[in-house]
């Protein structure tokens, strides 16, 4: 599992950034890192296209059974993706 919080050397409420914004970063980050594309990630949990992109441009939309398939899939570690920022 990747913890994003050691991945980052900064303070998001510094940067002046929402839950949203800072969770869509953080599943940014895990995709590069697990080298995935929005495709790779719409195959893989079995989801159209137009669905992933909207669920990864507002996490915080996303069920809690598709934020722990997302979360796995990327190892990100789901009690710190829910948990507010």
């Amino acid at each position: 599992m990747l913890n994003y919080f050691v991945i980052f050397d900064y303070n998001f409420k510094e940067l002046s950034m929402n839950s949203r914004q800072m969770r869509r970063q953080v599943i940014k980050i895990a995709m590069s890192i697990k080298e995935m594309t929005k495709m790779d990630i719409a195959k893989a949990l079995d989801w159209s296209y137009p669905t992933t992109l909207k669920k990864i441009k507002n996490p915080s939309t996303l069920s809690v059974d598709d934020a722990e398939k997302l979360c796995d899939l990327i190892d990100l570690d789901i009690v710190k993706f829910i948990k507010p920022f």
